[in-house]
């Protein structure tokens, strides 16, 4: 009897990049969505190895894990042992602020966070949130309650550390953080996406971009931010 995948799970879509390992990188090339022992290895291109590959669903199969990939033209099945853990991007779509003013630097950055989750909820809707979160003076566990009512989870990294952030990242979620001075900004919310071993990634409501910072940088800004990060 023919094998099939045990298990599949589409995941919200993130960049991984390879491990530097000895011998050819190779991935399962199959004519259908799952994983089946008819499944044929194929050797990577080594003008792409070096490239970040969209990971759009996780299976686990003859004991192991594998992440489904496209790059171009090529799509497969890598195996989980040949990523990098130094390196994870989540595939977070940027969004820019309408103004300058905090309220749509917060709504912006928060949008982009539950966007993520899958919530639905409107930007006027938001944005009437975000203001009676302002009145309260909280900080941002004082958006529990939201976050909640449209994610169903609540993960408070307030006064927390850089590894609790990667820790959050490799579970494919994304997080909000406030940093004080970064881009000669004084207080500002942005949306952390990603790490490797030196930078963060992070998109930024007041470019509308994908950005990087180094680990020393962000640690500085997030300090000077009194240390304020919430995710789901």
């Amino acid at each position: 009897m023919e094998k099939t995948t045990i298990a599949n799970e589409k995941t919200n879509r993130f960049f991984v990049r390879l491990r530097r390992i000895p011998g050819e990188h190779w991935y399962l090339a199959t004519e259908g969505p799952k994983i089946t022992t008819t499944s044929s290895k194929v050797k990577i291109p080594d003008e792409i190895k070096t490239q970040d590959f969209l990971i759009d669903q996780i299976s686990f199969f003859n004991k192991q894990i594998w992440y489904h990939f496209t790059y171009g033209d090529l799509s497969g099945w890598l195996p989980k042992r040949n990523i990098r853990k130094t390196f994870r991007r989540l595939d977070v779509p940027a969004i820019k602020q309408e103004t300058q003013a905090d309220i749509d630097n917060q709504s912006a950055a928060l949008m982009m966070l539950l966007r993520n989750a899958g919530s639905d909820i409107s930007y006027l809707d938001l944005k009437a949130a975000v203001e009676k979160w302002q009145r309260t003076n909280t900080g941002l566990i004082g958006l529990s309650d939201l976050i909640i009512s449209e994610t169903h989870s609540i993960r408070d990294l307030n006064k927390g550390n850089l590894r609790q952030l990667d820790k959050q990242l490799l579970r494919r979620r994304p997080i909000v953080l406030r940093v004080n001075g970064l881009n000669n900004l004084k207080s500002s919310l942005i949306v952390l996406t990603g790490f490797n071993r030196k930078l963060y990634f992070y998109n930024d409501p007041w470019t509308g971009r994908l950005e990087s910072v180094s680990e020393n940088h962000l640690k500085k800004h997030w300090l000077q931010g009194h240390v304020e990060a919430i995710s789901y």
